[in-house]
């Protein structure tokens, strides 16, 4: 469709709408004027009401494709994964029927653009572009979910040459609903606080969700920062689909405040990552335009290289930025509901279903006239990058672990993201690190995954401009606690690795004296609470002894064969089950001779304390930060632990539990009332664990009294010049960046940890001195505490040296206080294996503790 012609049917829309907004069929109010097919029934007609008068949930939206596969040529959907709650997720593939039928050739030509070796050869004049269409990745964000019904009927109903020649020329995915279980608490909501009459004023209940309210998944985690991590299903399923189809363009559709217009990308220019090439962007622009004159021509008012950026790889339309894809962020201001008042007027659902339909078809407007262009791009996206890799930038990444386990899981996550990887063939040294031969694995950067290989591994500290949408650092190598260098001098590598590589076996055991799971292994404490359910007596070392000439350090895991209550049999049925599932190492002692000063009955070695767990969730409590520590729980430890409104807390026997985890947050409902119950609940021998910012509540009730480190007081009071007041304060704001942490490895917290290789994500500017007694501050921010992202310069002197964990003591129990997000968007696994030494072994710290009596 020429520029011309597409201005002209919008402007001829604004002109026709209010007899339009009379028909029982509002098509012409969403879509272009033309000619559709008759047979194919509009979202309307399905659904039986007019479209923004109700919330469609996530089944109606399956429903609906399905029938539209049914009723069309031009469309074909396939369910590519599942949630958490066991919903669908699908996504409708549109085209011409001879390009549907010939897919698998379609795809093969774009995986080929995707190589490096082969880019080169495919002929792009007649291949279709791919572009993905995303929707509604946060679940309370909804005009993306209902503006895809209408993409998609205008592409399989749609009769004009324009859409035929679309429909020749390119393939459309659209993933109707990113976040099904969270966009079904959210319609839920808001259907059930609709009035007939429709309630406009902000104050209204159908605005202000319950806690944790639908931006989230099932486990309250924010997916569109998970493309990178890939911890949730969704996020696997989506990026495998994504890796199929290797797309040309994305489109991924938001929603933002009320008070706001409509925002489209390039972003803020200088908070591009460095690392996509500068030709990404002026695509991005170029396509922009059609965006642009879109929205003109219905009157639609909105922005564009401002307030979004373009630099963390672990978001929807950042994430295919790294692979030689375009990536285009959308954010419609929300009616959250079914009609708000805004500084622009009332905000009607059904408006912002239709700004969000016009730019999905500007995008395909702007890819099928940028085609060409868009192409030659993806075909030449690795010269691009080759030419702005610098001489002193790393030629490989090589990495280890002692947890066989964690750097399975780490090698696994980069195979996902199809990261080439291959088995070091020789010793390695790189500053006093050992890499040898078949424990330690090369990522060369020159290979078909070149930025994302990057981006899992390097550090960054300078930067262009100091504000950040996101966090500044993330690096995903920290985030497994893996030992890590670049690798300047890199020559050669061994075989390729592949998923079948990384299994791991062992052998079956016999019938012994005893058997031990030595510490560091990521699944120990997994297993400890499966031995503890069938009532096996565990016991744990609390120094490192020698077995038949081997070292085991504190922290492991000793199962006598005798047991009370337990067959051996059972025993070495459990065991062998365990060791190939998770799996996990496990040794035999035949019997107690060959162990070296300590035995079995030392009192270094004792009974290992059975966690039974509550944690607190609800209004004050940050939703993110207790999903994680409930998914943790629930599946990495399958640990069946009791989640606790805070509302209810003082009515609840917490006798019952003796670990209380109190997840980030305010806790503003408590009073004295609730601080005296954890008092008396902690004095009785019961470990708190604390996190982050709900410490300040803590504070707040003289519960622990950790001393804060003052900020650079000058910097604060700076003279402001008003138009640089947001750039300014936005400075002052630590969003997220990565601290190496000096520890105290002999600690309980840190049994089988890689303490040199620690590091966490300081969130917030908040900072404590260490405690007086020294041992009661297991880890400190380190003197060179900077890994990666920015730090500002107001706490930057105060960070040595200051607390990161600290450990009290009240009455015969104790508090551990994590300063940080221990368990971070669910890939912190060094922090997760702190955390669990917390649940198991806290109980037994509290001669490590300051007292707070």
């Amino acid at each position: 469709m020429t520029f011309l012609r597409f201005s002209f049917i919008w402007i001829f829309l604004l002109t026709i709408r209010g007899i339009v907004a009379q028909d029982a069929d509002n098509t012409h109010y969403f879509l272009p004027v033309i000619k559709y097919h008759s047979e194919i029934p509009t979202p309307e007609q399905f659904f039986g009401f007019a479209t923004g008068d109700w919330h469609h949930s996530p089944d109606q939206l399956v429903s609906y494709f399905k029938t539209l596969s049914e009723k069309s040529t031009r469309m074909k959907w396939i369910e590519y994964g599942r949630t958490h709650e066991n919903r669908p997720l699908i996504v409708g593939i549109f085209s011409h029927e001879d390009n549907l039928k010939n897919l698998d050739d379609i795809k093969a030509q774009h995986q080929k653009l995707h190589r490096r070796q082969e880019s080169g050869q495919v002929n792009t004049d007649n291949l279709p572009a791919v572009i993905y269409q995303g929707y509604s990745i946060h679940g309370n964000e909804q005009s993306g979910a209902h503006a895809a019904l209408w993409v998609a009927y205008y592409l399989t109903a749609g009769q004009s040459d324009e859409v035929e020649r679309l429909i020749k020329n390119t393939i459309i995915l659209i993933d109707p609903c990113l976040n099904p279980d969270g966009s079904q608490r959210f319609t839920t909501w808001v259907n059930s606080h609709k009035s007939s009459t429709l309630v406009s004023d902000p104050a209204s209940r159908e605005f202000s969700e319950v806690w944790p309210g639908g931006r989230y998944n099932h486990y309250w985690f924010d997916l569109n920062r998970d493309w990178l991590l890939l911890v949730h299903p969704e996020s696997r399923a989506r990026i495998q689909m994504f890796q199929e189809w290797c797309p040309d363009v994305v489109g991924d559709y938001h929603e933002m405040g009320t008070q706001s217009t409509y925002f489209f990308q390039p972003g803020v220019p200088s908070r591009n990552n460095p690392l996509t090439p500068d030709i990404n962007f002026q695509l991005t622009e170029k396509i922009g335009r059609y965006h642009a004159r879109a929205l003109d021509s219905i009157g639609s008012l909105y922005f564009t290289k401002s307030n979004f950026d373009d630099f963390y790889y672990g978001k929807g339309s950042t994430y295919p930025e790294a692979t030689g894809t375009i990536g285009i962020l959308f954010e419609q201001a929300s009616s959250r509901g079914h009609l708000q008042e805004s500084i622009y007027g009332p905000r009607s659902f059904r408006s912002t279903i239709r700004n969000q339909v016009v730019t999905s078809l500007s995008t395909q407007n702007g890819v099928l006239s940028l085609k060409k262009d868009i192409l030659e791009y993806k075909k030449n996206f690795y010269a691009h990058v080759s030419a702005m890799t610098g001489k002193n930038d790393p030629h490989a990444y090589i990495y280890t672990d002692k947890d066989k386990v964690k750097l399975r899981l780490f090698t696994e996550l980069l195979l996902r993201h199809q990261i080439e990887v291959y088995r070091n063939s020789s010793e390695v040294r790189i500053d006093g690190i050992i890499f040898r031969p078949d424990e330690s694995f090369i990522v060369p950067l020159k290979q078909n995954q070149p930025v994302l290989a990057r981006t899992m591994f390097e550090e960054v500290k300078n930067f262009q401009d100091s504000l950040f949408y996101d966090v500044s650092g993330w690096t995903v190598a920290h985030g497994y606690g893996i030992d890590v260098k670049p690798w300047n001098h890199f020559k050669s590598h061994g075989q390729k690795v592949t998923y079948k590589d990384l299994l791991l076996s062992f052998s079956p055991l016999s019938e012994s004296y005893a058997y031990v799971i030595p510490a560091g292994q990521y699944h120990l404490h997994r297993a400890a609470y499966h031995c503890q359910k069938q009532g096996f007596q565990l016991l744990y070392t609390q120094t490192d002894f020698t077995h038949a000439g081997m070292s085991i350090g504190a922290g492991s895991l000793i199962i006598p064969a005798e047991t009370p209550g337990a067959d051996k049999t059972a025993i070495i049925e459990t065991l062998n089950h365990l060791s190939n599932t998770y799996p996990l190492e496990v040794i035999e002692m035949k019997n107690g001779n060959d162990i070296q000063e300590v035995s079995l009955g030392h009192p270094l070695v004792k009974p290992l304390n059975q966690p039974k767990i509550a944690f607190f969730a609800g209004e004050s409590v940050t939703p993110q930060n207790t999903g994680e520590v409930w998914h943790h729980l629930d599946m990495q430890l399958n640990i069946p632990a009791t989640m606790i409104d805070v509302a209810h807390m003082s009515s609840t026997e917490l006798q019952r539990y003796n670990t209380l985890v109190m997840p980030q947050g305010s806790y503003r409902s408590w009073t004295e009332n609730e601080a005296d119950i954890i008092k008396n609940w902690v004095r009785q021998g019961h470990t708190l664990i604390v996190i982050g910012q709900a410490g300040q509540w803590l504070q707040r009730n003289n519960i622990t009294s950790l001393k804060p480190r003052k900020k650079n007081e000058a910097d604060q009071k700076a003279d402001v010049r008003y138009d640089q007041k947001t750039s300014i304060l936005g400075a002052r704001r630590l969003g997220g960046s990565i601290f190496k942490l000096k520890t105290d490895s002999s600690h309980p917290l840190f049994y089988g940890v890689n303490s040199g290789s620690f590091h966490i994500v300081k969130r917030g500017t908040d900072l404590f001195e260490p405690t007086a007694n020294p041992t009661a501050t297991p880890a400190r921010y380190a003197s060179e505490y900077l890994a990666s992202g920015y730090v500002p310069r107001d706490i930057q002197k105060i960070i040595p040296g200051s607390a990161a964990i600290t450990v009290h003591a009240m009455g015969s129990g104790r508090i551990i206080f994590f300063q940080d997000d221990i368990l971070f968007r669910g890939y912190w696994k060094n922090g997760e294996k702190v955390f669990n030494n917390a649940l198991f072994y806290g109980i037994d710290i509290a001669s490590h503790s300051v007292s707070e009596e």
